[in-house]
């Protein structure tokens, strides 16, 4: 494994409590959906991911695509934002990411939630990362591998350079995809297994684990 120049972090259950409630955020989308298309669309639309949800019924509507999307991602922020409230980044995080800089890598953040929530629970963000990405950046989230060359890109690292870290195995198929070790925690809902089958390098605790195996 090359010298690694840079550590990626997932936000929700990484770098602090998972409080979403995912069904509940589906649920408010696809209410929003039922509105523009007809019942058997939500119904083939059932087993998407929210975000490739809403763009997959954009790209359907034609002119009202647009109008769609918009309200559909303004609810989803509304709800992040809310469930977000009271809520900080764990106690150990900023210690970590201050000795994964002080031995040398480059710290980025990758998240499918909006820059609000990052702001709101992290708000001296920058003073320990370089570089975020969040779904507002570009439309191809993870699991797509799209967001980890953006941030790598940002980080002035190669992929094959950095560790990228999550609570989910979204974030072990982009790493993958992209040509990243990978490392999942069991800090978020995830289990061991589910790790295991998604292809993790390493399987760890917390982010506080990390630490031990940057080369």
């Amino acid at each position: 494994m090359p010298k690694t120049r840079g550590v990626v972090f997932d936000f929700d259950g990484t770098l602090t409590e998972l409080t979403l409630d995912f069904g509940h955020l589906k649920e408010a989308v696809v209410d929003i959906a039922r509105r523009y298309v007809p019942e058997e669309t939500v119904r083939l639309l059932e087993g998407r991911f929210i975000i490739e949800m809403i763009y997959e019924i954009e790209a359907g509507l034609g002119d009202r695509g647009s109008e769609f999307k918009e309200e559909a991602f303004e609810c989803l922020r509304i709800l992040e934002v809310a469930a977000s409230k009271g809520k900080a980044v764990y106690p150990y995080a900023r210690e970590v990411l201050t000795r994964l800089r002080e031995k040398g890598a480059r710290i980025g953040i990758v998240t499918r939630t909006c820059l609000e929530v990052v702001k709101g629970v992290f708000p001296d963000v920058d003073a320990y990362a370089e570089a975020v990405v969040t779904r507002e950046h570009l439309k191809e989230v993870k699991p797509h591998p799209g967001q980890i060359f953006a941030i790598c890109d940002l980080l002035s690292i190669r992929p094959e350079e950095g560790i990228l870290a999550g609570d989910h195995p979204t974030d072990v198929a982009a790493g993958i995809a992209a040509g990243m070790v990978t490392v999942g925690l069991l800090s978020g809902r995830t289990t061991r297994r589910e790790f295991e089958a998604a292809g993790a390098t390493f399987i760890l605790d917390d982010i506080r684990g990390v630490l031990n195996v940057i080369s």
